[in-house]
Parts: structure tokens; C-alpha cells; sequence
């Protein structure tokens, strides 16, 4: 994540075009005039003004029927910057990525916008008054409020749901296997096990998320496993050494290179970002 973050009105920065592709960056925004059609999936929502709109990154998404007035308020939010905000939530399960996907439109009051407006006065604030060494957790911070607002919205919402989250049977063994990574990833991080487990071959299991999430399972397992370590790396009171154990590696030096592999990092320097009180 850039030591700057952004707000934009402008609708061009939309990382959502008339083609349907899957989002390398997802973003919160409030439309504030106008209309247009987006498309997440096999979901089609029209959005209009006041409608908060939560999109998070991988998703398949499109926008077309834009009117000429169409204006929106909005933040970008990158893989990596996701993955550091779902380190820090607790341990958020995988059917509420599916949720979002059903739910990425809100319609919210006016006093609501006026909420949201707020909160992107503070997040413009604070990346043009902050100190550049805390500014990258600063605004994490902020951002880790938004989705924690969602999650529990989702919680809420799931003790009294009546209707299917899934709409097909391949979506189901998507997250199967998501929920299946999410309890495993410390002892199992490869795909024939978890084709084992679900009774179908690697192969079709590949097939299968590849479709319905837009990247492959192998990536999806690593994902995962990077948010698992993130989060035990957070805490500053469990050593490198507890973490590697925790994790499952053999190794810290295999550790090492699967945390640097995925991030670009070593541990020690992912921890001295955001641990920098300390």
C-alpha cells in the first residue's frame, strides 16, 4: 500500500469499465447524482443517488447505462491494501466475500451520506496532515471501521436469513473450498487435499473456482495464508519463530521466502510497518 490514499470524485478513476473483467482494486463510494447499471457477477443493480456502493477487489464487474449527471464520492482499495484490513478483523469467514457480492449496493439516508461524506473528509485529511510514518496505518484504521461495519451487518443479517447465499452448485463448492482453506490453510496448502476432501478432482476443483472467483485455487490457498500470517504478525508479542510455527512451515527460511514470494516483503519488514511505535 502507497503512503498516499485518495478520495475521487472523478467517475473515470472507477476501476469498473463497460467490460465486464475482474477487479485488480475494489472501492466504497456514495453516488451523489445520476445513474448507472453495475454489474457484479450474475447481479445487476441500478444505482442512484445516496446508494453506497461496496465493491471488493476479484470481484467480475461492469458499469454501463451511465448518465451524463452520473457522479460518485470514492475510495480505491488495492489486493494488498484488502488483505492488510482483513488481517486485523478477526477471523472473518469466507461466505461474507460471497454475501458482498449479492449486497455491493446499499440505499442509505441522507443524514447516512452525510456519514459517509464525513468519513471521507477524515480519510483526505489525514493523507494530506499525517505524519508519513503513521499515515499507512492511519488510514488502514479508518478503512478497517468501513468493513467492519459490513461484517457485522452480515452477522446480523445471517441469523435470520430465509434465503439462499449461493445460486448455484458450483458457487457452493466455491465456498466449501474457501471455508475449507480458511480452517486448514496452517496444515494444508495444497489443492489435491482439498479436492479430496470435497469428493472431486483437482482438476474440476481448479476449473471450478477459476469460474466462479476469477483466480485459480492455488492463489486463492496462498491468499489466505498470507492473511493468516499477517494477522499473527500483528501481534508484536509472538516471535517470528512462534509465527513460522503457527503458520505450519517446516522452516522460518521456507517461511521467509513464502511470506516474501507473496508480498515482496520479509516478515521483518512487513512488522516493522506496522508495528512503528514500538
Amino acid at each position: 500500500m502507497s503512503d498516499n490514499f485518495f478520495v475521487y470524485t472523478d467517475i473515470s478513476c472507477l476501476p469498473l469499465t463497460e467490460h465486464a473483467t475482474y477487479l485488480g482494486e475494489g472501492f466504497g463510494g456514495l453516488c451523489t447524482g445520476g445513474t448507472a447499471v453495475i454489474d457484479l457477477f450474475s447481479m445487476r443493480r441500478q444505482i442512484s443517488k445516496n446508494d453506497l456502493v461496496t465493491i471488493l477487489p476479484f470481484q467480475l464487474g461492469s458499469i454501463h447505462k451511465v448518465s451524463d449527471d452520473f457522479s460518485m464520492i470514492f475510495f480505491k482499495v488495492d489486493k494488498v491494501m484488502f488483505m492488510d484490513i482483513m488481517s486485523s478483523l478477526g477471523r472473518i469467514t469466507p461466505d461474507f466475500f460471497f454475501h458482498m457480492r449479492k449486497n455491493f449496493q446499499v440505499p442509505i439516508s441522507v443524514n447516512e451520506a452525510k456519514r459517509f461524506l464525513g468519513f471521507c473528509r477524515a480519510i483526505d485529511f489525514r493523507t494530506n496532515n499525517d505524519d508519513p510514518a503513521f499515515r499507512r496505518e492511519t488510514i488502514l484504521h479508518l478503512l478497517r471501521i468501513y468493513y467492519w461495519d459490513f461484517y457485522v451487518h452480515f452477522q446480523k443479517k445471517t441469523r435470520k436469513r430465509n434465503t439462499p447465499l449461493l445460486n448455484s452448485n458450483k458457487e457452493s463448492i466455491a465456498m466449501k473450498f474457501a471455508m475449507l482453506v480458511f480452517e486448514n490453510r496452517e496444515t494444508h496448502r495444497e489443492v489435491a487435499y482439498y479436492a479430496d476432501q470435497l469428493c472431486i478432482s483437482p482438476l474440476y476443483l481448479t476449473k471450478i473456482i477459476q469460474e466462479v472467483n476469477g483466480r485459480s485455487a492455488r492463489d486463492m490457498i496462498a491468499d489466505y495464508t498470507i492473511i493468516g500470517i499477517k494477522t499473527l504478525l500483528r501481534n508484536a508479542d509472538i516471535t517470528i519463530k512462534d509465527v513460522v510455527r503457527h503458520s505450519g512451515f517446516s522452516s522460518q527460511s521456507s517461511f521467509s521466502r513464502f511470506f516474501r514470494k507473496h508480498t515482496g516483503m520479509s516478515p521483518s519488514e512487513y512488522r516493522r510497518t506496522i508495528h512503528i511505535l514500538k
